[in-house]
């Protein structure tokens, strides 16, 4: 069967040109323009002058609404699913070569729809955990590594409804294809589990994974790292078990051991005891530890190189602090060193920032790395069962109080949940009314703008 592609489909516009005035629309954005023009100059009953006057309006009332869209920075778009552009094989002999370095990643790539001219891999006389049943929608990789070190990756499909698994083997040398063919060659990872829909179908390696091999069924999404040395070669191959599934990216990374040391004290400095959450880019807990009552904690760990990982710090009677980290920051060291972290001590009409809190672009739907630092307000609210909040929604840019409020429900909408009472809630957006940066010159200024805050209306 032929590895087949789809090509993308190119944006569709509409042009009408009347008395030299040319006005290029995005056909779903503004047809009602077109439809309205169109009919002022082909309905032959509406005299000239009336003609003039309504297409003037249009045309104004067009340009106002360009012009506001241009001044607010953050509009909320739905953007349909890109189309992938990164070459895939669907044959071993023409595996996609790919250099691994720390934190990088190799797609969104083109959908794999077939196993193309050779069926490589059967279940037949290999075991449950070491073949796919037979290759359906695959794609092949040959991964050169670039570091010594503890070898980790994601797969993560387009369409989170698509099911992979993968198999990973240590390349040989030309003959390898052929060793394959002949089952002469074993797999030194694999992942052959049921699509996990809370992981939204990301498959792959992961350090604290306690698998080197997963079979077919209910499983682990993960499998175990590996240890790998620079100059050697593996070759990875996909398989989407579904029919017209979409692309994919692969991210790759090396984990590296450390240390994260530090102390929390309360805003006199005092050591408070505490909770604390390590968790990494998906949202997912690491390390989870308490202080001790000097208010000081070491957590060891591995962490995947220059990613953002997230410390979030809670206590009964404090508000909830995050503080960020990356491996970038440690250069020759492998220790994160004195982490000082003020816990503010929850009082009635004080406003809180959860700058943690971040949303997709133009949406309002929680990035991934965000989730640790709402169930950090989840847990605050259920040792305090008498707090009374009010969520607060901002933008970046003016205008769009829609999102605003959204972004602050969907905090709340997560809180009710998990099950605190709603009379113990509300919420309300300010769109941009309250920027704290009214006009941002860089990432940082127009992301402090974009916040949720909490408005502790009383506290017993």
């Amino acid at each position: 069967m032929k590895c087949a592609m789809n090509e993308g489909a190119g944006l569709i516009t509409s042009r009408l040109t009347y008395f030299n005035i040319t006005i290029r629309i995005k056909r779903k954005k503004s047809c009602i323009f077109s439809i309205i023009i169109a009919l002022c100059y082909q309905t032959t009953f509406i005299s000239m002058n009336i003609r003039t006057i309504l297409s003037t309006i249009i045309i104004l009332l067009f340009s106002i609404a360009t012009f506001a869209q241009k001044n607010n920075l953050e509009k909320t778009v739905i953007k349909p699913l890109p189309t992938g552009t990164a070459n895939i094989a669907c044959d071993c002999k023409d595996a996609v070569k790919i250099n691994t370095t720390k934190a990088s990643q190799y797609g969104l790539t083109k959908p794999s729809l077939g196993f193309g001219s050779i069926q490589e891999i059967t279940s037949k006389g290999r075991g449950d955990k070491l073949a796919f049943e037979a290759e359906h929608n695959t794609a092949w990789y040959l991964l050169n590594i670039n570091f010594d070190g503890e070898f980790v990756f994601e797969i993560t499909p387009q369409d989170t409804t698509n099911d992979y698994d993968f198999l990973l083997y240590k390349y040989t040398d030309t003959s390898f294809c052929r060793g394959i063919q002949k089952n002469k060659i074993k797999p030194v990872r694999s992942n052959l589990s049921r699509l996990n829909s809370k992981k939204k179908g990301i498959t792959g390696l992961a350090f604290d994974a306690k698998n080197e091999f997963v079979g077919k069924g209910i499983g682990a999404a993960y499998s175990k790292s590996i240890e790998v040395l620079k100059g050697e070669k593996y070759v990875l191959v996909l398989d989407n078990v579904y029919p017209d599934g979409k692309g994919h990216i692969i991210h790759f990374n090396y984990i590296k051991q450390v240390t994260i040391a530090g102390v929390v004290l309360d805003a006199d400095s005092v050591p408070l005891k505490s909770e604390i959450l390590l968790t990494d880019n998906y949202g997912t807990v690491i390390k989870q530890i308490n202080t001790g009552i000097d208010g000081k904690y070491l957590i060891n760990t591995g962490v995947k190189e220059e990613i953002n990982y997230t410390l979030d710090f809670s206590s009964d009677s404090s508000f909830i602090a995050v503080k960020k980290i990356n491996t970038k920051a440690l250069k020759d060291s492998n220790t994160f060193t004195d982490i000082r972290t003020i816990l503010v001590k929850l009082k009635k009409g004080t406003k809180y920032n959860l700058n943690s809190i971040n949303f997709l672009g133009g949406t309002s739907t929680l990035l991934s790395e965000s989730h640790s630092s709402v169930i950090g307000l989840y847990k605050l609210m259920s040792k305090n069962k008498r707090m009374i909040i009010r969520i607060e929604g901002h933008i970046n840019g003016y205008g769009d109080h829609p999102l605003s409020v959204s972004r602050a429900k969907t905090v709340y909408d997560y809180l009710q949940k998990q099950g605190i009472e709603k009379e113990r809630m509300s919420f309300i957006g300010f769109g941009g009314e309250k920027q704290l940066y009214k006009y941002p010159q860089n990432e940082f200024e127009s992301s402090a703008n974009r916040r949720v805050e909490i408005n502790v209306i009383s506290i017993k």
